[in-house]
């Protein structure tokens, strides 16, 4: 028996289960690519406002407000560099787990040390006859360890949105009110340690509050 040339050619015809799975996949890896920049995003925000970054840039602004960029740049390496290289000796260590210490009871020993390192700068800017506003800034570096070293007792407290919080809020109160405007950028930061899952909201709220209070408590002391 011979083939009919002449039948037609019958497709397989294509379900809709397969479409919907393509569809599927492509949501799926879309979303996933949104929350990997959305994490790559907060990481370089969490970094870019790490506390030791911050303290650097505070006093190279203190140092060019008073003209005295040495001392500004003492001060930086002394509340910046210095506290990191301490960090990442910990962890070297053993004794903390990253370069954010994230773990709540590995925070009171780089307090402590971070605290020394400052008392030692206070120090050498009084000998070296520091300008008032980088004297006040130490200062107000020396109280707010001390309080959130305190406060870390009970929770692990924000460090990097109350640090920000406070070097604002002191900025905005001796170099020019238009520093203030940098309050809006405190949810930011807040989003950044809670996307990458080192903060919960109620820690974000204690940073919040401990570096208003510590900008507080200096402005009484010191600025008034």
């Amino acid at each position: 028996m011979t083939e009919n040339w002449m039948d037609p050619v019958v497709e397989p015809q294509s379900t809709g289960e397969g479409k919907s799975d393509t569809i599927w996949l492509e949501i799926v890896t879309t979303d996933q690519n949104k929350r990997s920049l959305s994490e790559l995003a907060a990481r370089i925000v969490s970094e870019i406002c790490a506390p030791w970054v911050l303290n650097i840039g505070f006093f190279l602004i203190l140092g060019d407000v008073t003209g005295a960029w040495t001392l500004g740049i003492v001060a930086a390496i002394g509340t910046g560099i210095v506290p990191m290289i301490l960090i990442l000796g910990l962890m070297k260590l053993g004794r903390v787990g990253n370069h954010h210490v994230t773990t709540r009871n590995q925070r009171g020993l780089v307090f402590v040390g971070i605290i020394v390192c400052v008392i030692i700068l206070i120090f050498i800017l009084r000998a070296l006859e520091a300008p008032q506003l980088i004297w006040d800034g130490m200062f107000s570096a020396l109280i707010f360890l001390v309080l959130f070293a305190q406060v870390t007792l009970k929770i692990k407290a924000s460090v990097h949105v109350g640090l920000w919080v406070c070097l604002v809020m002191f900025l905005g109160l001796t170099v020019s009110s238009w520093w203030l405007l940098g309050l809006l950028f405190t949810p930011v930061t807040a989003w950044a340690r809670m996307r990458i899952k080192h903060h919960t909201m109620s820690e974000i709220v204690a940073g919040v509050v401990t570096g208003a209070v510590a900008t507080g408590i200096c402005y009484a002391l010191l600025l008034a």
